[in-house]
């Protein structure tokens, strides 16, 4: 029939309802029992790991040290690698003899202020001490609020929207306004990964985001940020524990998490098995989740180690409401209000998504000496995207739409990345210096349909919506090379303390960009080459006491040129290198050493491209210029409640374009005010009873470049609760939640039609109703 029908077969292994979960919780039971032992066995007779401390944390604008290195004390700089690890902390290998780290246990003592995270070639470093604007989900908050997918956990930062594509899971992540990239945006463990396909929550300690351009740090990327996926590492503890959920549209899952290491310390390991099926929330719908899986470190002395991650993810998706698409052609249609998303015939039974994606992960780490460490990567990835979806194209304003099955976007990608990176910290006629010298980059193979497979399938109107005959999937001609991106970038960067207050970090990329497209015969359409091209990031960092940073930030980067999608005159071809520029002011204050804030302002511009209605040729059609401040909290307030989140406010405009009616016009959805916030109140009083809520807000968006049409402001609100207790002297907890309480209609997600492929036109997906979840976590 088509190129990878039959990756479905493996998804098909895992269904059968209760007959597949009895089997999966009778091999959690059968693990339980191997890993009771092990425990047994470990703590009689476990040894330490070698200790390994690479990538150690950088005091940005710290004391004033003229020997560094001999008046470091090694012993205090060692931290302690946690099963809920929430951030990466300093890499670091094993405790001193006897020392056995406890596992965190996130219900009844959450910690949502990760200290530390990684900043690519810089190296783990201290949220307080960087000159950017970072953001980082730790893994407790995610555990706590029962977040599943990156997509889940991305919205509960206010910076950050999330623009839906082909369906489920198939999105671009992006920050303060700007559109996100296939592959630039996303990063797993630091190596660059496909970010418009399938991507779990289960198997990540914790997500980082890096708001505003970063191409000093990581070579050309698009000024939507960084998103940072921070995988779960081998612990030092024997653990296992097992999570039966279970939300209100049937859907069952059950999660296996475990880690420790051999008893000669030598070795560790993570697993994480995961596996959910049942109904969604619209009628005739259905979910299947599946992932296998697993780390492996090797300590092959004190200070080396080796870090592997494989595995295998699959989710078929049928059955949600599919997009809506407007203002295409003919081209009146505009914004409709957001309808049920619960209501049978918005998506179509059988149609979605079915993605497959298989990673593999290896670094080496090594300690130099307490003062320099190196590091080495490379990550491959191969993401297969049938994307079956359904698209509901708006003819005319009185809701009658078209409805049309399968998507010709890219099924298939591969991508190869690597890393490696030289950095520590030197004395230079009495001023402290910090050097860094990396480099990063891959190979990015897109793989098209020959034919298209698009179908028609009929009409209907929101007022009446329609369920249509199956039809089956066209020919699709089989699949054929239609692209390939290379990128390589040499970074180097140093931080020059001039006293303990004042400093300076210079950072600076020399990047190597090739693209080529392809016909379907395998000729090249279009190709383009960049070499040593610069993107500089410059900022004066000063700490008037230690518990606050205030920094100047400037940086100009290079972004890839973007490929015409689908539709267009000149489609698959790549346009030449934009050129983006950033200025940005912030201030960091450690109110408590738990309970961080942030405050900023900034100034981004890049060219935006867009399909000429009259051409049909995509190109570069003006400048999207982007001011905006953001302020941030994480923390505990009091040793009882913790906060995660804050609020944004943005002002994207549309300018030179050389039209009337879009210059100066609003940037299709992006909202003036984003405001996400979390609460989790736990007062030891309760003896592990715990209450969550959470507020999503946004204000008014641009539905059109022309801004004849706006989405309205929602807010929908979650509440949770959860309570720990013993079972047999096993702590067990319980959680239950309510997502959008007051069951909101409203769009997550609304973009200029170019980002996902529909020439002229602009697409919405709607939110998520009224969800309840619960589940039931217990140790083995």
């Amino acid at each position: 029939m088509y190129l990878y029908q039959s990756s479905a077969e493996p998804i098909e292994k895992f269904s059968g309802g209760l007959k597949t979960m009895k089997r999966v919780v009778a091999a959690g039971i059968l693990l339980a029992g191997f890993v009771s032992e092990a425990v047994g066995v470990a703590h009689a007779q476990e040894t330490p790991l070698p200790p390994v401390t690479v990538n150690v944390a950088k005091s940005k604008t710290g004391p004033h040290r003229k020997n560094a290195s001999k008046q470091k004390n090694p012993s205090k700089d060692k931290k302690k690698l946690t099963a809920q690890q929430s951030t990466p902390a300093p890499p670091t290998g094993a405790q001193t003899s006897g020392q056995v780290v406890g596992v965190h246990n996130a219900a009844t003592n959450p910690q949502y202020n990760p200290d530390v995270v990684s900043m690519g070639p810089l190296g783990s470093q201290k949220v307080l001490d960087t000159p950017f604007s970072v953001t980082a989900v730790p893994q407790d908050l995610m555990e706590n609020l029962q977040l599943k997918t990156v997509n889940d956990t991305l919205r509960m930062l206010p910076s950050v929207e999330i623009r839906n594509q082909q369906g489920f899971e198939v999105s671009r992540p992006q920050s303060r306004g700007f559109q996100g990239s296939v592959v630039q945006a996303t990063r797993l463990d630091g190596l660059n990964i496909i970010g418009t396909t399938a991507i779990p929550a289960e198997n990540l300690a914790g997500i980082e985001v890096l708001n505003g351009m970063a191409g000093a740090l990581y070579g050309p990327a698009t000024p939507a940020g960084v998103f940072n996926y921070v995988l779960k590492r081998p612990t030092d503890t024997t653990f296992a524990k097992f999570t039966e959920s279970y939300d209100s549209n049937s859907v069952f899952t059950e999660n296996l998490d475990a880690g420790g290491r051999t008893r000669d310390g030598r070795v560790g390991y993570r697993i994480n098995i995961v596996h959910g099926e049942g109904e969604s929330y619209a009628p005739e719908s259905e979910t299947n989740r599946t992932l296998a899986s697993g780390a492996l470190d090797f300590h092959l002395d004190h200070d080396t180690v080796i870090e592997t991650n494989f595995s295998h993810y699959e989710t078929n998706v049928t059955g949600l409401p599919g997009s809506f698409v407007y203002f295409g052609k003919p081209n009146f249609p505009v914004l409709p209000k957001a309808v049920d998303s619960t209501r049978l015939g918005y998506g179509q039974p059988g149609a979605g998504t079915d993605l497959i994606t298989d990673t593999g992960l290896v670094k080496i780490k090594h300690r130099i000496n307490n003062d320099w460490n190196f590091e080495i990567g490379g990550l491959y990835q191969n993401a297969v995207r049938n994307l079956f979806g359904i698209t509901n194209t708006l003819t005319d304003n009185l809701g009658n739409y078209t409805v049309t099955k399968n998507f010709n976007a890219v099924p298939h990608f591969t991508i190869g990345s690597n890393t490696a990176s030289l950095n520590g910290r030197f004395n230079w006629a009495g001023f402290n210096n910090e050097l860094t010298i990396g480099t990063n980059g891959y190979i990015n193979g897109q793989y098209s349909y020959r034919n298209s497979i698009a179908t028609v399938l009929g009409s209907a109107n929101l007022a009446d919506p329609v369920v249509f005959p199956t039809q089956p999937i066209p020919h699709n001609g089989g699949q054929y090379k239609s692209g390939v991106l290379t990128n390589q970038t040499i970074v180097t960067g140093d931080t020059f303390h001039f006293n303990d207050q004042w400093a300076v970090q210079g950072v600076v990329s020399t990047s190597f960009l090739h693209s080529e497209s392809y016909s379907k015969t395998g000729a090249v359409n279009s190709e383009n080459d960049a070499n040593g091209i610069i993107s500089p990031t410059v900022s004066l960092i000063y700490k008037p006491v230690q518990n606050i940073t205030a920094y100047a930030t400037y940086a100009n980067s290079v972004e890839p040129g973007e490929a015409a999608p689908a539709g267009t005159a000149n489609v698959n071809q790549f346009l030449a290198p934009y050129h983006d520029e950033e200025y940005e002011l912030g201030i960091k204050y450690a109110i408590t050493p738990s309970l961080l804030a942030t405050v900023d302002v900034f100034r981004m511009t890049r060219p935006l491209a867009a399909t000429d209605p009259d051409s049909n040729i995509f190109g570069v059609v003006g400048t999207q210029r982007n001011l905006g401040a953001e302020f941030f909290v994480q923390g505990d307030i009091t040793k009882d409640l913790s906060v995660f989140g804050g609020v944004t406010y943005i002002d994207a405009r549309l300018q030179d374009t050389g039209n009337p009616l879009t210059e100066n016009g609003l940037v299709v959805g992006v909202p003036f005010v984003k405001t996400d916030i979390a609460l989790d109140y736990h007062p030891a009083i309760l003896h592990g009873l715990a209450f969550t809520g959470a507020v999503h807000a946004e204000g008014e968006r641009a539905a059109t470049n022309t801004n004849n049409s706006f989405a309205p402001p929602y807010a929908t609100v979650d509440l949770g609760l959860r309570a720990t207790g013993t079972l047999n002297n096993h702590p067990v907890t319980a959680r239950f939640q309510v997502l959008n309480v007051g069951d909101v209609y409203y769009f997550s997600s609304i973009a200029d039609g170019n980002i996902v492929g529909s020439p002229g036109a602009n697409t919405a997906y709607l939110g998520t109703p009224r969800t309840f979840m619960v589940s039931l976590q217990t140790p083995l």
